[in-house]
């Protein structure tokens, strides 16, 4: 408690002055205002291919959260169900070799049985 107390009473021109390191800290970074990146050209193409970057990693993060077999979320305990599923189902995002999947896994042999 005394040592966060004398943190909080420092008043040097280093940390409060003009220039100083709370001034810094308080705004915002160059390029990360509307204002900043309409002035530098070369920072709006940068901006949009990480910005698209970002949404198309998000995209593909929420595609292999509900679309493949290694996430289970659903609370069947009988594994078969569950794997079953993509039974006779394209799993593949594309399909350029134009392969049928409507009888793909149907001949595998059934344990339970």
């Amino acid at each position: 408690m005394f040592m966060s107390r004398v943190l909080r009473a420092v008043d040097h021109p280093y940390i409060t002055g003009k220039g100083g390191r709370a001034a810094n800290n308080s705004t915002p970074m160059q390029g990360l205002t509307m204002k900043s990146i309409k002035h530098h050209k070369a920072l709006q193409p940068l901006f949009a291919i990480i910005g698209g970057g970002m949404v198309f990693v998000a995209a593909y993060i929420v595609r292999l959260a509900a679309f493949t077999t290694d996430v289970n979320w659903s609370k069947v305990k009988d594994p078969a169900d569950t794997y079953g599923y993509y039974d006779g189902k394209q799993f593949k995002f594309l399909n350029p070799a134009g392969i049928d999947y409507s009888k793909a896994g149907l001949d595998r042999p059934k344990y339970t049985e």
